[in-house]
C-alpha cells in the first residue's frame, strides 16, 4: 500500500512541477506580448498624434501605418498563441507519459498483489485439504477395521459349525473268504 501511495506522491510532485512550469511559461508569454502590445500602442497614439498635428501627412500614409501597426499586432498575438500552444501540448504530453507510466506501475503492483494473494489462498486450501484427507484416511480406515471386527463376531455367532458325520458302515462277515 505505501508503494501506491508513494506513486501516487510522485505523479502529484510531477503536477506541480508540470504546472509550475506552464505557469511560468505563460506568465513569461504574457510578460513578452505586453510589452510588445504597450509598444505598439505607443507607437500607434504616436502615430495618430503625428498625424493629427501635422495635417500635410496624407489620409493614406496613416491608414499605411496604421494597417501596419494592426499586422504587428496580429502578427505577435499568433506568435503569441502558436508559442502558448506548443508549450502547453509538450506539457501536456509529458503529463500523459507520466501518467500512463504511473497506472502501468500501479497495475503491475496490483497483479503482483492479486497474485500473491491467490498463491497464499492455494497454500492454505491445500493444507487444508491434506488436514481433511488424512482425518478422512483415518475415519475410513477405522470404519473398515470396525466392520471387519462387527462382520467376525456376527460369523462366529450365528454360524455353527456343521459336522459331517461319515455313515457307519457295519461290516459284514465275507462268507465266502472262509
Amino acid at each position: 500500500m505505501s508503494e501506491i501511495l508513494t506513486l501516487a506522491e510522485k505523479f502529484k510532485t510531477q503536477s506541480k512541477q508540470q504546472v509550475t512550469s506552464i505557469e511560468q511559461e505563460l506568465q513569461s508569454a504574457t510578460t513578452q506580448l505586453n510589452s510588445f502590445m504597450t509598444a505598439r500602442l505607443l507607437e500607434s497614439e504616436t502615430i495618430i498624434k503625428d498625424g493629427m498635428d501635422n495635417l500635410q501627412l496624407s489620409n493614406e500614409q496613416l491608414q499605411q501605418m496604421l494597417a501596419k501597426h494592426q499586422t504587428d499586432i496580429n502578427t505577435a498575438l499568433t506568435t503569441y498563441l502558436n508559442n502558448v500552444q506548443a508549450h502547453l501540448i509538450q506539457d501536456l504530453s509529458e503529463l500523459k507519459s507520466q501518467t500512463e507510466t504511473l497506472i502501468e506501475d500501479y497495475t503491475q503492483h496490483i497483479a503482483q498483489l492479486i497474485e500473491q494473494r491467490e498463491d497464499r489462498i492455494a497454500q492454505v486450501i491445500k493444507s487444508e485439504m491434506k488436514k481433511w484427507a488424512i482425518v478422512t484416511s483415518l475415519f475410513t480406515l477405522s470404519t473398515l477395521v470396525l466392520g471387519m471386527m462387527i462382520g467376525a463376531v456376527l460369523v462366529n455367532k450365528f454360524s455353527k459349525p456343521i459336522y459331517i458325520q461319515q455313515p457307519i458302515s457295519y461290516a459284514q462277515p465275507n462268507y465266502a473268504q472262509r
